[in-house]
């Protein structure tokens, strides 16, 4: 835990990412790395009937945080997807928030 999930990337960014990404951001939120997931989703937008490859999604859910934590976590994440993908158009990240009583992990409440 944290979950975070990346739609409109190669694959192959994704994973490179995650090589640093996920150490970066486990000093940021003070958490072990180790409980985070990257997902790679992918998915195709269209507009006006046609594939539309400008935006990228990022997907972050997590126990409620600070709006200091959130702006440190987005700034890492525009950082290192814009590194790994230089063709990098329009970036999005959503913070969801995840309540403990509704998140459950081999059937214990976190």
């Amino acid at each position: 835990m944290p979950h975070i999930r990346m739609r409109g990337l190669p694959e192959d960014v994704v994973a490179t990412v995650s090589c640093t990404l996920l150490d970066q951001l486990a000093d940021l939120c003070q958490v072990n790395a180790q409980g985070f997931t990257l997902d790679w989703i992918p998915s195709l937008s269209y507009r006006d009937g046609k594939v539309d490859l400008s935006i990228t999604q990022v997907e972050v859910l997590w126990f409620a945080k600070d709006p200091e934590t959130h702006d440190k976590v987005e700034q890492a994440i525009r950082e290192a997807v814009s590194k790994a993908y230089p063709e990098l158009q329009q970036l999005a990240v959503m913070f969801r928030e995840l309540k403990p009583s509704c998140y459950y992990r081999d059937g214990k409440h976190f």
